[in-house]
């Protein structure tokens, strides 16, 4: 069985900082007072982040000093990082697992920033969640054995509850 790749944090941070720069301890609390109820990220997550991103163009730091402390980075997001978070939050979430982070991060920013596309991204994310829902039923149309009927069935419930639950989103944006 292979594991889905770990979900990165940085769409999320470039989506923070698309709102205004920050440095790395700023980020870490505004993630989790805004988001820490569906993502925890540690602080050096965060740093560890941030330095993939510098050094991947996404975003530029600038160090300020400080009276009586060390001098501290300033991150601000980049024309290529901007791109790279506009195209990841007009995305749906590809596993219905995922919805709980990623999708849940989506909806946050779309409001958060003010985004305009949300009724597009939920219509997408339900027209894959229905395309699901259809081939899981013909696979268990096709098979003879009752236990993967139901694990098939119990599928096409998870979908169809997170379409319902879409519904909703749009509802109170």
């Amino acid at each position: 069985m292979t594991r889905d790749p770990e979900i990165s944090p940085q769409p999320a941070l470039l989506g923070f900082l698309m709102a205004h720069p920050q440095h790395g301890y700023e980020l870490h609390q505004e993630f989790s007072r805004d988001l820490g109820q569906v993502w925890r990220v540690g602080l050096s997550q965060i740093y560890a982040q941030l330095k993939q991103m510098e050094e991947g163009g996404l975003v530029a730091a600038q160090t300020e000093p400080q009276p009586n402390r060390p001098a501290r980075k300033v991150y601000h997001i980049t024309p290529a990082g901007r791109e790279a978070f506009l195209e990841w939050v007009h995305r749906p979430t590809p596993n219905l697992r995922n919805i709980r982070l990623e999708f849940l991060a989506r909806l946050y920013f779309f409001r958060r920033l003010d985004l305009s596309g949300l009724d597009q991204l939920v219509a997408e994310q339900q027209a894959l969640y229905s395309g699901r829902i259809e081939s899981l039923a013909s696979a268990a149309a096709q098979t003879d054995d009752d236990f993967a009927r139901l694990v098939l069935e119990f599928r096409q419930g998870q979908l169809k509850a997170a379409i319902r639950w879409l519904d909703r989103c749009l509802e109170t944006s």
